[in-house]
């Protein structure tokens, strides 16, 4: 264990002895640090908080803080951040709120000045670029990529491997497999690089084109479609997860961008 003399450790904290502090980081009494992370000078961990193995928490990074929300009463709560995470310059994730952890899961990169507000549920391997902010109950999915500065409503949901352009922001669902630009944010096409980096074949990739085609180009209303998904398609557990996440949500899915022709934009159907 390397600690530096001027960092501060609250009594009870759990540090592997394979862990290194940098000078004057602030380490809480309930928090737990796992094997091979590094905490950089000026970082502070404060809440019933838990860092995985190998992660690299940046000089200035603030992690399990009180949320920003009035109805928290000072609820013995945390964040739950999986192995491998990398939190840059002066990023910020907030504890949960009541009973609740924010979570963040394996492999995850925030960028510098990116916040996860209390209570979002971060999948694997997700990118959040430089000031990409997350109001409190949001979830992401796997594989996600949130440009700069994008704002995102609280109790939005993203699907796994959505694409988000920056300078953007949604007040509704992003749709899983999808690249979304324009303002106000709509879906431009699918995360074809993400997906075959996903290793999703082209049998799958084809299908998803199908069901994004009837949602956002057939003049169906969404239930129609949903219902011609299922029986026109293959039920991949990706088409599955689409209708899925259509017929689950509650703040609303964001529309196609339209076209002169009346269709989606073409890099739907573009390999």
């Amino acid at each position: 264990m390397s600690i530096h003399p001027t960092a501060i450790i609250g009594e009870g904290a759990i540090i592997d002895e394979t862990v290194d502090i940098a000078p004057y980081a602030v380490i809480g009494p309930n928090v737990v640090i796992k094997a091979g992370t590094k905490i950089g000078a000026h970082a502070i961990i404060d809440g019933h908080t838990t860092i995985g193995e190998n992660c690299n928490i940046f000089p200035g990074a603030s992690i399990g803080l009180q949320p920003q929300d009035l109805s928290y009463k000072d609820e013995p709560t945390g964040v739950i951040m999986g192995d491998r995470v990398t939190v840059r310059e002066y990023a910020t994730i907030h504890r949960g709120t009541a009973d609740r952890f924010t979570r963040v899961g394996d492999d995850c990169f925030l960028m510098n000045y990116s916040h996860i507000a209390h209570d979002c549920q971060i999948g694997n391997g997700a990118i959040f670029a430089n000031g990409a902010t997350l109001a409190g109950h949001v979830v992401v999915g796997e594989r996600v990529v949130i440009a700069g500065s994008v704002v995102v409503h609280q109790f939005v949901r993203i699907g796994r491997y959505a694409m988000i352009s920056g300078a953007t922001g949604t007040r509704m669902d992003i749709p899983p497999f999808t690249m979304c630009d324009k303002r106000p944010l709509a879906v431009t096409g699918l995360n074809l690089v993400g997906l075959r980096r996903g290793k999703v074949g082209p049998e799958i990739r084809n299908t998803i084109k199908q069901a994004y085609k009837l949602i956002y180009r057939s003049g169906l209303n969404t239930t129609q479609a949903l219902a011609k998904i299922e029986e026109e398609i293959e039920q991949s557990p990706e088409i599955k997860e689409i209708v899925e996440f259509f017929r689950s949500t509650k703040r609303g899915v964001i529309r196609g961008a339209f076209a002169a022709d009346g269709g989606i934009a073409s890099s739907v159907e573009d390999e």
